[in-house]
């Protein structure tokens, strides 16, 4: 996941606003410019991202919207009525999944609230695991848009500029499905 946001920290341009619903790693990117980066208050929901950064797009659609979300977070932002509405209203965004396979929000809240309890000390967290994954690139293709899974971390830097070409020339969504390491 570092290198993940090292990578999309590289392709930041005073252009992009980024919303992150958890895992991109701001210590990787720098942000120099006010409204360029959006995160969940305390009162967000699971599941806000993709929503935020559609609306971030209608508010600015002269700007590249990168939306960095969890795979968990993804599933929760009904992907289906957002990958149609990006396309229906002419707002192109590149949505990148951090595919861990895992809800880790559960996990690391399941730990902290009891770190002595059956679930810690088995290792068992039910519901908590996202296997087996679903292709998160066809959602993203379905309606019109480039999806693209990225497995190998030496991909990843080529991924990211083909889907910002589709997203700021042909002016349609892309998603990044990019395996991370499971927790």
């Amino acid at each position: 996941m570092a290198w993940l946001s090292r990578c999309l920290g590289d392709v930041l341009d005073e252009s992009t606003i980024v919303v992150n619903e958890y895992d991109l790693d701001v210590t990787q990117t720098c942000f120099s410019r006010p409204g360029s980066y959006f995160a969940p208050s305390p009162a967000a929901g699971l599941g806000w991202g993709l929503g935020a950064a559609l609306g971030v797009k209608l508010a600015a659609p002269d700007k590249t919207v990168i939306c960095a979300v969890g795979d968990g977070a993804y599933i929760f932002g009904s992907p289906t009525a957002s990958h149609f509405v990006s396309r229906a209203y002419n707002l192109p965004l590149l949505v990148v999944v951090f595919n861990n396979r895992a809800w880790n929000a559960v996990k690391r809240a399941t730990k902290a609230y009891a770190p002595d309890g059956w679930a810690v000390r088995t290792g068992a967290m039910p519901m908590s695991d996202l296997e087996p994954a679903p292709d998160y690139e066809l959602i993203c293709r379905a309606s019109g848009g480039h999806g693209e899974r990225v497995e190998d971390p030496a991909d990843l830097p080529g991924a990211l500029a083909r889907a910002l070409e589709v997203v700021n020339e042909e002016r349609r969504q892309a998603l990044l499905n990019v395996i991370c390491k499971k927790p």
